[in-house]
């Protein structure tokens, strides 16, 4: 998450749930769809996304003919932070916040970690404060 910007695989699945949260309750939509409308998404990306998503328990797949993706929790209990932290992981936003410590030579007396985390955690709580209900209004037009 370096300068705020999220992993291309947390934009695609945000946007994945925001599709499915359109969709008629019980009916659904395959990779094939969801590629589409995602505006072209390989789909070898998007399986590797809606499993990821699954076994966080936020959709259900259903194999076979007539099978595809469905929501699993109701939007309005799926927070935006906490989502958000769950896909991107422990990603380091600044090199002294990888799990080697990096190589920065000025980690002694340094500050500016403890400043970021703390602009991180509040970026995370500000995010908190929103479902996935909340981020969209009426059908999204899909372009």
């Amino acid at each position: 998450m370096h300068d705020m910007k999220l992993l291309a695989s947390t934009d695609f699945a945000l946007r994945t749930l925001m599709v499915l949260t359109n969709e008629p309750p019980g009916r659904p939509l395959n990779v094939e769809a969801m590629a589409y409308k995602l505006g072209g998404l390989s789909r070898n990306h998007l399986h590797k996304i809606v499993q990821e998503l699954a076994s966080l328990g936020l959709v259900h797949t259903i194999r076979g003919a007539g099978g595809g993706m469905t929501l699993a929790v109701a939007p309005k209990k799926i927070r935006v932070g906490t989502l958000i932290r769950q896909l991107e992981g422990d990603q380091p936003v600044v090199e002294c916040f990888r799990n080697d410590g990096g190589c920065c030579t000025l980690a002694a007396g340094c500050q500016l970690r403890g400043f970021i985390r703390i602009a991180r955690e509040s970026f995370y709580r500000s995010l908190d404060a929103h479902t996935l209900a909340d981020c969209f209004q009426g059908d999204i037009q899909l372009s």
